[in-house]
């Protein structure tokens, strides 16, 4: 099993929204540069953390060709839109296959990745995404790789939370409420979370669902209110969980509510308030004291991307890149053809982000990189993020 060691940030080269490239033409599988794509929601409903994903890829990979990047040869990286619509996302990777581009990263809503994914097998090349069912990983899907938790594995993290929470509480068997976006992905979720509930020996208050996009959840807050749970296991973005969490408040709803890492930013915490927490599977690039996050900021501070900092989606980007240079050396020199960068990938083992997350790996018996997650709430009187765990075991 190789480890992948350390992370070096130095000079930075400039940076285009679309593509990335520093020194080099283009070319195809075997050209001179290496090609790889991204599609990232830019436009649409969930924009807010498409971009500083895309951003902290983009940062990664001028960072990386200002050293000379992978085995003499520099990185091309093509951001495309996809608004988190299915068909772009489709058109996206028809895009990035007919270009012989090495691998597909991104896809911030799993549906893409889902409808992607057979084209992209066809093609012999891997998707990179964000999560998604568990139809996605079990069997292991030879095309498919994960640099985040599948939804199944939030439900998990958050009980484990829970209990821990309420011993201190001094609830025995706590009474929990789910609220959840309303996707396919959350729904397998949800039906986990309410089998883990019951074996727990804790009582399942209520379930309920709201769109992507919510704007109003007053029957939703207010049939949790009435179920009189004492936590509340959320999972929606930044966005979803303002509204969700202001929509419970307004019921008078008072139980903690914990969400998952798609709603951990600083802005929605400080929002919030202590009765809300949320995981993190990546490092804020606003956290203090991690020498990685520095160099982090100062990579894409010369890259220009300092303004998309905004959350832990940037350094989720940013390891993507980690992710992309590890696996380029593993491929060598040539990296022919998106399969044997596939199969480079799979055989990374563990590799190491210097704080920026836990531990990653990879294997032909999982594609699924992501283990272990940290809890934040907002501290008042820092008026910062404050972590409420160390990296813990997110499942198993």
């Amino acid at each position: 099993m190789r480890r992948a060691r350390g992370i070096r940030a130095g000079a930075v080269a400039g940076t285009a929204l679309v593509t990335v490239l520093a020194g080099c033409g283009g070319g195809g599988e075997g050209g001179p540069t290496y090609r790889i794509g991204m599609s990232m929601d830019l436009s649409g409903a969930i924009a807010f953390n498409g971009k500083p994903a895309a951003a902290g890829l983009r940062a990664y990979i001028s960072d990386l060709n200002a050293r000379g990047g992978v085995n003499g040869r520099k990185v091309d990286l093509k951001v495309l839109d996809d608004g988190s619509d299915v068909a772009k996302g489709r058109v996206n990777v028809q895009q990035f296959t007919s270009e012989k581009r090495l691998a597909v990263f991104g896809f911030i809503l799993p549906n893409l990745s889902i409808s992607g994914v057979p084209l992209a097998a066809t093609r012999k090349t891997a998707i990179v995404g964000l999560g998604g069912p568990g139809s996605l990983f079990e069997p292991v899907n030879p095309y498919y790789f994960s640099y985040e938790l599948r939804a199944e594995r939030l439900e998990s993290a958050i009980l484990n939370h829970i209990a821990t929470r309420a011993q201190g509480d001094g609830v025995a068997k706590p009474r929990v409420a789910v609220f959840s976006v309303d996707t396919p992905s959350n729904r397998d979720m949800v039906k986990l979370a309410q089998k883990d509930i019951a074996s727990r020996g804790w009582t399942h208050a209520t379930t309920q669902y709201m769109p992507v996009a919510p704007t109003d959840v007053t029957a939703q807050g207010a049939a949790i209110k009435a179920a009189k749970p004492d936590y509340v296991l959320l999972s929606h973005n930044d966005a979803g969980a303002l509204v969700a969490v202001r929509g419970l408040r307004a019921q008078g709803v008072t139980a903690p509510v914990i969400n998952q890492w798609a709603g951990s930013a600083d802005a929605t915490l400080k929002q919030l308030g202590d009765s809300y927490a949320a995981f993190r599977s990546y490092s804020s690039p606003t956290e203090k004291g991690v020498p990685a996050v520095e160099a982090m900021r100062q990579a894409a501070t010369k890259a220009g991307e300092a303004g998309n900092m905004t959350n832990p989606y940037f350094t989720q980007g940013w390891v993507a890149g980690i992710l992309i240079e590890r696996t380029l050396k593993a491929c060598g020199a040539s990296c022919p053809s998106a399969q044997k960068f596939r199969d480079a990938l799979e055989g990374l083992g563990t590799i190491q982000t210097d704080g920026l997350s836990g531990p990653l790996t990879v294997s032909a018996k999982s594609h699924e990189l992501v283990s272990t997650v940290r809890f934040f709430s907002w501290d008042k009187a820092s008026d910062s993020a404050k972590p409420l765990t160390g990296w813990v075991k997110a499942f198993g």
